[in-house]
């Protein structure tokens, strides 16, 4: 096997498994929260979810502790050095501006709470 593929492969693995972590994470908080501030980080997170084939609302049995934001912009960094072959080069692309923009409004309404 191709050490090229195998290391893309965990890439895609661990962004995969960033993303379904953050999105638990803003989820559980999501349930919590009374005034409804995360409905604005929802169309960001939706594009995610789709870029990712990740589907919204799901089980998920691992660890609820961590940033959301924190977590989005990990999976940046492996994005970012994703080598893609030239077919997939625009989802690289809108994955990495999925992420930076799931990030941002995460961090937007985290900052707002603490006003």
């Amino acid at each position: 096997m191709n050490n090229n593929v195998s290391h893309g492969d965990e890439v895609r693995r661990r962004v995969f498994d960033l993303v379904t972590r953050a999105e638990a994470i803003v989820e559980a908080m999501e349930v919590t929260a009374v005034d409804g501030r995360w409905a604005m980080t929802a169309f960001s997170r939706y594009r995610l979810c789709e870029l990712l084939d990740i589907t919204p609302y799901g089980p998920y049995d691992g660890d609820l502790d961590g940033d959301p934001a924190a977590l989005l912009e990990e999976a940046v960094l492996a994005v970012d050095g994703l080598d893609v072959p030239i077919e997939e080069l625009s989802w690289r692309l809108a994955l990495g501006d999925a992420l930076r923009s799931a990030a941002a409004d995460i961090r937007m309404v985290q900052d707002a709470r603490d006003v």
